[in-house]
């Protein structure tokens, strides 16, 4: 999985951007964009931190007056243009990734149609804007199709889409992996597509009362645990907010890793897309694990 790949470059950026902070030496980061820039190429979800990092560059330069750093943090940005530049040289439209519009128009538009109009309204809505996509004749205007009509219905329910934008982050850090557990018990899953959408359709209750037991038992397991998981790093969290600077810096850069690339995920929010970021979510847990006591030596010394 690229998804296993991807994490290692987060972890990279993770260390690189502490080295940074610790030693505020450019090589640090430039080693940051390096990794960056690898992990935008691998998953399109990290391409919108070039512009972010470009920013921060340009502001740390302003404040330090090491313009090296606005140079360096400019790279990303330019690594985007180039692939973006590829890409119009292969189908004519500028553009990082048709991902994108096939999760506006599949997961975000499709989501909220769900939710106001039903299952059976989704499905005919995304038919007809593909049959007016495709009808256009070349790649560019087609993906100008998608993306006004997909637009069209999430400006039109705002509130909506807000709440679906947030069930998929609360999925993010808290889904049991219903497909993951159905094919290691060698279950069949019920049909209407992953739990999150059952839920969109017709509520918790009627999804969750759907599933087969030994299913739901398991799910039942890991949602507990990942539930302790996630209170156990707001813990770690509020902790290192005691340590030393380095690691109160540090818990920001892991919370800031989680929380962009659970925004950027939003209504697709699954388990599998936490893996890029999960060591450090699991490094916020660890650190909130109780302390233990140490023991009080014996009264009279080891000799009594």
């Amino acid at each position: 999985m690229s998804e296993t790949v991807l994490q290692g470059m987060v972890m990279a950026m993770v260390v690189t951007c502490l080295l940074y902070i610790r030693e505020k030496k450019a090589r640090y980061a430039g080693w940051f964009v390096g990794f960056l820039s690898l992990a935008l190429l691998i998953k399109p979800v990290f391409y919108p931190l070039a512009l972010v990092v470009a920013g921060a560059g340009l502001l740390v330069a302003g404040w330090g007056r090491r313009f090296a750093l606005a140079v360096i943090g400019l790279v990303p940005v330019l690594v985007v243009g180039v692939y973006m530049g590829w890409n119009e040289h292969r189908t004519g439209y500028f553009h990082f990734s048709s991902i994108t519009d096939i999760n506006l128009l599949h997961y975000n538009a499709a989501g909220v149609v769900r939710q106001t109009a039903g299952a059976v309204a989704e499905d005919a809505w995304v038919a007809n804007v593909l049959q007016e996509a495709n009808a256009t004749g070349s790649f560019k205007a087609r993906q100008r199709v998608i993306q006004a009509r997909a637009t069209q219905v999430i400006a039109a329910h705002p509130v909506v889409y807000a709440r679906q934008h947030l069930q998929g982050m609360t999925a993010f850090f808290l889904d049991p992996g219903r497909f993951d557990i159905s094919e290691f018990l060698g279950l069949t899953p019920p049909a209407g597509g992953g739990l999150l959408a059952q839920v969109r359709a017709g509520g918790a209750l009627r999804a969750v009362g759907s599933l087969p037991l030994a299913l739901l038992g398991w799910l039942g397991v890991v949602f507990a645990a990942n539930v302790g998981r996630l209170w156990l790093a707001w813990r770690g969290f509020q902790r290192l907010g005691r340590a030393a600077a380095l690691w109160r810096y540090g818990r920001w850069v892991a919370v800031g890793f989680l929380l962009y690339v659970a925004g950027l995920t939003g209504p697709l929010g699954a388990s599998r897309f936490l893996v890029p970021v999960w060591p450090l979510l699991l490094a916020l847990a660890l650190a909130g694990l109780p302390e233990q006591a140490t023991p009080e030596p014996a009264a009279g010394g080891a000799n009594g």
